[in-house]
């Protein structure tokens, strides 16, 4: 996958229907560990809550999915939760809705309702960033060729570059995978392949 959204600033919500409190959390989770290590803290800060419910998705191509109802009616809760995260775009996410019973029963319907406007509301107050997939080359050029090659990585979107000078020049390139292979072959192509091409790694950033 190219390009993702992340959470990089947690998001909170509160909810209150017929008396009961559904505060939601959305957060930034890269391991089950990392999403269990936050259902734990929000269960020990909460600990006089009734329920707390939660869905995470973990990865991208194939991503690991769970959701939890934690007592109340199954699939009123997590399955919700869960919905709400895969129709955000989100990659890498728990959201986690905490429920202070009010002593009034909200019926299916309403606890489907409440979840899920929980978990959006915490969802839409998140910070959200688009990140892409990013390859990291070195180029080793001429000095007489560095200001074509320059020119050429310019005009590309989303790349950074630092140089180092000794008897030639050293690009440290950061590029976006989508734009890669066709520009490192402009590269090869400008040059006619006097520059030196080494790919290094590669990021999600």
């Amino acid at each position: 996958m190219d390009q993702s959204k992340i959470i990089v600033a947690n998001g909170e919500s509160e909810v209150v229907v017929k008396k009961s409190r559904f505060l939601g959390v959305a957060a930034y989770v890269d391991s089950e560990q990392a999403a269990k290590n936050i259902v734990n803290a929000i269960k020990k800060e909460h600990y006089t809550a009734r329920h707390v419910c939660y869905a995470y998705l973990i990865g991208e191509d194939n991503p690991k999915l769970k959701y939890s109802d934690d007592g109340e009616p199954g699939g009123t809760a997590g399955k919700p939760i869960l919905d709400v995260i895969t129709n955000s775009g989100i990659h890498n996410i728990i959201v986690a809705v905490t429920r202070y019973f009010g002593g009034i029963l909200l019926g299916t319907g309403g606890l489907v309702r409440a979840y899920t406007d929980a978990a959006k509301a915490a969802v839409e107050n998140a910070e959200i960033k688009e990140v892409c997939m990013n390859r990291l080359y070195d180029i080793l050029v001429d000095y007489g060729e560095l200001d074509r090659v320059k020119f050429l990585l310019d005009a590309v979107n989303g790349v950074s570059m630092d140089m180092d000078y000794t008897d030639k020049v050293n690009i440290h390139l950061t590029i976006p995978e989508i734009e890669a292979e066709a520009t490192m072959k402009k590269i090869t192509e400008l040059t006619s392949a006097r520059a030196l091409i080494t790919y290094k790694s590669s990021f999600m950033g």
